[in-house]
């Protein structure tokens, strides 16, 4: 055992280290900027939460399988489904979306009752999961101080502090930015970094393990029975989890799409983080197969990575491996944290208190905004600190992270309708979740409550056995987990399909004016002047807004309040208006549907150009581009923004001499008379890097200049060699005409 006042310190010191890196981070962000492809990568893995350090040995152990079965799922959308995960983000970019509540309402009419019944099932949800890190905290503290079972008082348990510590982090850090898609650099440098810590951790004590394995007599496993393992209804319903869980966890999803910097660093984490879950499942297998041949089965099967070293002794291995299973814990809590409360915020208390405040004539409502997303911190660890109280007795740390990933699983159903059918009705969409949020409940939370004793038996032993959770429409000889998950997807879906039929279609009502003024200042309570000011323009105050400014001002209040409180405010706004729409909005609505339509198909076809494209408005300030484009040129993601003049664009490449060697400010203003004098032109670059780009500029009808860059360099290296070799050709002619004439004078 170690001293309790070691591990208390060593716990202390692992804090205040990734303190200091969220600090360092976010004041140094731009030192890392070459290598943020792999930062982005690693921030993934607080995926591998303590079920991972310590829940998969038990799974190992059940299955025999080299590697758990989420693992599996997780590895798959990696290598087969990137083009979903980009077209995810590049949904969640372009609705502004920070949370999965924000992205599907956003598609879907931007209910506010469907937003808060996203929330509600993130949080019945994620609560459990953030309960079971403070559980494997509690559980691995007691074995290496030596501590007895049971709940000790709250001032004596190890996850009480760490559960106060946590909140004091996501306080500090997640509390800051009114705007919740705002990239925290800091936030994600901490993640990484754990992530790179636990990983070095879990390959010690399994090195460690694998290593003592060879004085035991007897080979401890065979490798075939180890690769295929014996796969149930339970594996396979893992490894289905395992595939939703990367889109449907409320902080992978933050970490995998807001906290993503270009498109470009999924292809590095396409292969990456694979490689990171096999490096991180390699010990899995033995740990489990050497903890039973040494410990015996009477040891807990999750103890098993810690009890290893403390059984031969090796007090200092286990002291690395408690804090690398306290990093495990801590990442996932932080950010779990802050996932839940910008959801709390803006889809639970937002729409009961942030309109009065609105209607109050505050000229700030941005203090309002983060003083609700610090309550939704505190409310999120104090309920996940109880739940874990509560089940101290309850089941292993496994089977709580399946219940878990099986709840926020009836969210994946939604978010596929989001990506690929937007006109299906919201109300749909409410219900299926709503389905398969109770099936999950029966089926699955039920037989949990029951056998930790918070729930009584006599309810279902009552029912007929078809509706028994045990026993549903009679598959009493399914494993649990495959009949909770299956049967609760698929009502969620039949649910959905259904209710998009017979529903009838409801026809928007029409809309109040609203100035540019009133807009304006509702949204500049709200919204940084930096941010919007560029995208109001010289908009006259005392006309009324159209549909553009409209959108544009919910976009930018939907990254800080959410989409659904967004449209609240906006209505709100309006009702100072005595001038309703006439009704020709319905066919204006109609017609803005299929703008939005064409306008998504026109993204998607400038994003997969091989040419870079721009586009400036009539003021000169960049409204498009393409990701060719931001990648010819090496701009960083945070100068390319809607707004920001071209002019500081053309200085950026001069000042790297990407635009000639001329006198910086002539050509500065050389490139923008071009622009004003609305002349079209044609030139070419040549790099420092020896590429060659040729740039097309030709003026819009309406205002506002549109450029093409194309990528010559290899056209021109071949024009090149072919001129070389028909001059080299030319001069083989007239030497052997030479010649020729020659021998026929001698």
């Amino acid at each position: 055992m170690i001293s309790t006042a070691v591990v208390v310190a060593a716990g202390g010191l692992w804090v205040a280290l990734l303190f200091a890196v969220a600090v360092y981070g976010e004041r140094r962000a731009e030192r890392f900027r070459r290598v943020w492809p792999v930062i982005y990568t690693l921030s993934l893995a607080v995926y591998c939460t303590s079920w991972t350090f310590y829940g998969t040995v038990t799974q190992a152990a059940r299955w025999q399988t080299w590697l758990p079965p989420t693992f599996i799922g997780t590895i798959l959308i990696f290598c087969f489904g990137t083009g979903f995960l980009k077209r995810l983000a590049a949904l969640a970019a372009a609705e502004n979306s920070a949370t999965l509540a924000d992205l599907i309402t956003s598609r879907f009419g931007k209910s506010p009752a469907l937003a808060a019944t996203i929330t509600a099932v993130a949080v019945f949800g994620m609560v459990p999961y953030v309960a079971l890190q403070l559980k494997a905290v509690a559980m691995s503290y007691a074995l290496v101080t030596g501590g007895g079972v049971g709940a000790p008082p709250a001032w004596q348990d190890a996850a009480f502090w760490v559960a106060l510590t946590m909140m004091l982090f996501a306080l500090l850090f997640g509390s800051r930015r009114a705007s919740a898609t705002e990239h925290n650099r800091g936030l994600v440098l901490a993640i990484a970094f754990e992530s790179l810590f636990k990983l070095i951790a879990m390959l010690a004590v399994g090195w460690f393990a694998w290593r003592g394995a060879q004085a035991l007599p007897g080979p401890l496993f065979t490798l075939p029975t180890a690769l295929i393992g014996k796969p149930d209804g339970g594996f396979v319903a893992l490894v289905g989890l395992g595939v939703l869980a990367i889109f449907t966890l409320p902080h992978q999803f933050h970490m995998g799409t807001v906290e993503l910097r270009s498109s470009s660093h999924l292809n590095t984490a396409r292969w990456l983080f694979p490689v990171y879950l096999l490096l991180m499942a390699l010990p899995i297998l033995p740990l489990a197969q050497i903890g039973r041949a040494v410990l015996g089965g009477d040891f807990p099967s999750d103890l098993y990575t810690l009890g290893l070293p403390l059984y031969q002794h090796q007090s200092t291995l286990a002291l690395f491996t408690f804090l690398g299973g306290l990093s495990a814990a801590t990442g996932m809590v932080i950010l779990a944290a802050i996932t839940l409360s910008i959801m709390i915020s803006n889809h639970w208390i937002a729409p009961l208190v942030l309109r009065a405040a609105a209607e109050s004539g505050t000229s700030d409502l941005r203090p309002v905004v983060l003083a609700h997303r610090r309550i939704g911190i505190v409310l999120v660890i104090a309920l996940a600190y109880g739940y874990s109280r509560a089940m101290v007795q309850s089941d292993a740390l496994a089977d709580i992270g399946a219940l878990s990933f099986s709840a926020l699983a009836q969210l994946a159903p939604a978010v596929i309708a989001a990506l690929y059918r937007p006109a299906w009705d919201g109300r749909a969409v409410l219900i299926g979740i709503g389905v398969g949020a109770l099936c999950w409940l029966w089926l699955l939370l039920v037989p949990v409550a029951i056998s930790s004793g918070m729930f009584p038996d006599l309810v279902t032993e009552t029912l007929p056995p078809a509706l028994r959770p045990q026993s549903f429409l009679g598959l009493s000889g399914w494993d649990s987990l495959a009949r909770g998950v299956g049967l609760s997807l698929l009502f969620n879906v039949l649910a959905m399909l259904l209710a998009t039929r017979w529903l009838d279609p409801r026809t928007a009502a029409p809309s109040a004016q609203i100035r540019v003024g009133a807009l304006s200042d509702l949204v500049a309570r709200l919204v940084a002047p930096a941010r919007w000011l560029p995208l109001l323009g010289d908009r006259d105050r005392q006309h009324w807004a159209d549909a553009e400014l409209i959108a544009l001002a919910e976009r930018e209040l939907a990254a800080v309040v959410g989409t659904g409180s967004a449209r609240l405010l906006v209505d709100a706004a309006r009702r100072g208006s005595t001038a309703p729409l006439p009704s020709v909005v319905d066919l204006v609505g109609e017609a803005s549907q299929v703008i939005r339509f064409n306008q998504r198909l026109l993204e998607a076809a400038l994003q997969n150009m091989s040419q870079g494209i721009s586009v400036v408005d009539d003021q000169l300030r960049l409204v498009a581009w393409n990701e060719r484009y931001a990648e010819l040129f090496g701009y960083p993601p945070e100068l390319l923004q809607i707004g920001v003049p071209v002019q500081k664009l053309v200085a950026f490449n001069v000042a790297r001499g990407l635009l000639g060697s001329a006198d910086p400010a002539a050509l500065v203003a050389r490139r923008i008379a071009h622009m004003r004098a609305e002349t079209p032109y044609v030139a070419e670059r040549q790099f420092r890097t020896d590429q060659i780009v040729e740039i097309r500029g030709n003026p819009m009808p309406g205002g506002g200049f549109v450029a093409t860059f194309t990528d010559v360099t290899q056209f021109r290296r071949a024009q090149a060699k072919l001129q070389r070799v028909n001059d080299t050709l030319e001069l083989r002619v007239a030497t052997r005409t030479r010649e020729s004439e020659h021998a026929r004078a001698e």
